[in-house]
């Protein structure tokens, strides 16, 4: 797929800027560089096995990704970030989107990739405010509307200028003009990166009385690919977080959230839809018990969409449901979780994570029934930077939603 102009006098300026403030470093302490830069390093190793109705085979795809970055120093308020991303495949026999086995394998959405990952510039010369030019990841909240989504080996990045200042006490306020969204599908794919003139707006609020108070804004264009204009949208929200001691040793959280959501810019559709969710959680000695619902509203013809997030987060780690139904979907849902970190290494073991999901899935309009998920997922960490993990997913299906069962290993590394 071609750059766009704009996409292309982003990256001319962010080169522009890089290449200034590196002259600046020469002309200036070129070991500034070195002695205050650092490498960065992350990796995954994962074997991811699924099983679905209607599909001949069952997938079986081992990947491995590493990131290679490097963080320079600080220089006049400069810094530089610049991280290339190399996912592989150790095995063939699945649908990474892009090799054309959909019809043989259940997918798993991690393509070969070789790619510039982040290429960023800070500055910081203005009063308690950043400024961020370049590809960049980019995590709002909790990610439901704008998230890197980390799980999937090559993450969504934003090609993006960004601002935020905390200029006022308590407060945050964010803004962020998206020229080119690049999704975890690689530039190879024919829905791999959408351009146009993307708008994120978020305020931030830290009232102690409450909680977290956070407004936004995500006007979202899809110029381009053609067939992605279906997916712009002008979304407007409110988000309330926080958490409680409501007695020794034992803690309250909650949160709770509308947004609003209309057609925009190119979009062929015409809708008004809304968005709920609202959970409670109990916590103590480690353990959390947490139950709560999230409404996202369909009109029979288009489903309330969150195209920029981190999906794989909600509605079930079987991620039957990456696009909403045109009827909206309603998922109640439950997890008992437990985490803990040790006092003294336990063998090279070092703290310990496990949690069990419940997700019964119906339609908004009608109330039909959606089918049922059951998850589960362990984390043990090895020390400061390593992680051996496993999840698993079973989705029970109805009609038009076949049933699937997904399961992981994984070794993780960060640095």
């Amino acid at each position: 797929m071609s750059v766009s102009t704009r996409a292309l006098a982003a990256t001319t300026a962010v080169a522009w800027i890089a290449t200034s403030s590196f002259v600046a470093l020469a002309e200036g302490d070129v070991s500034d560089l070195l002695t205050e830069g650092r490498f960065t390093f992350d990796g995954v190793l994962r074997y991811e096995y699924a099983q679905q109705d209607g599909k001949p085979a069952d997938a079986s795809a081992a990947t491995a990704r590493v990131r290679l970055g490097f963080v320079t120093g600080v220089f006049e308020n400069f810094q530089g970030l610049i991280e290339g991303e190399a996912v592989g495949h150790l095995s063939e026999r699945f649908d990474d989107t892009l090799n054309g086995l959909s019809a043989t394998y259940p997918t798993v959405a991690d393509p070969e990739e070789i790619e510039l990952n982040r290429l960023q510039v800070d500055y910081t010369g203005l009063p308690q405010t950043t400024v961020r030019v370049g590809r960049q990841r980019i995590n709002l909240d909790n990610q439901r509307f704008v998230g890197a989504v980390g799980w999937r080996q090559n993450e969504q990045t934003f090609d993006a200028g960004l601002i935020s200042n905390t200029s006022v006490e308590n407060l945050t306020l964010m803004y962020a003009y998206v020229d080119q969204v690049n999704r975890i599908f690689g530039h190879d794919s024919p829905v791999g990166e959408i351009e146009g003139s993307t708008h994120l707006f978020n305020a931030a609020y830290d009232w102690a009385p409450v909680g977290k108070i956070v407004g936004y804004g995500y006007l979202i264009d899809a110029h381009m690919p053609a067939s992605l204009q279906g997916l712009s949208s002008a979304t407007f929200g409110v988000r309330v977080s926080g958490s409680r001691e409501v007695a020794e040793g034992y803690k309250l959280g909650y949160e709770a959230e509308y947004a609003h959501q209309s057609d925009y810019e190119d979009n062929p559709a015409n809708f008004d839809l809304n968005y709920w969710h609202a959970d409670l959680s109990l916590s103590h000695c480690g353990f959390t018990l947490l139950g709560g619902v999230e409404v996202l509203e369909g009109d029979g013809t288009t489903g309330f969409s969150t195209p920029l997030a981190t999906l794989h987060k909600f509605q079930g780690y079987a991620d039957v449901f990456l696009m909403t139904p045109v009827d909206g979907i309603v998922d109640i849902y439950g997890k008992l979780g437990y985490q803990t970190t040790f006092d003294e290494p336990v063998g090279p073991f070092t703290g310990f994570s496990a949690a069990v999901w419940y997700h019964d899935f119906e339609t908004d309009r009608m109330s039909s029934s959606l089918g049922d998920e059951f998850d589960f997922e362990a984390v043990a960490k090895l020390g400061e930077h390593f992680a051996l993990g496993t999840k698993y997913a079973n989705y029970d299906g109805v009609t038009g939603f076949a049933s699937r069962e997904r399961a992981w290993l994984y070794l993780s590394v960060n640095y």
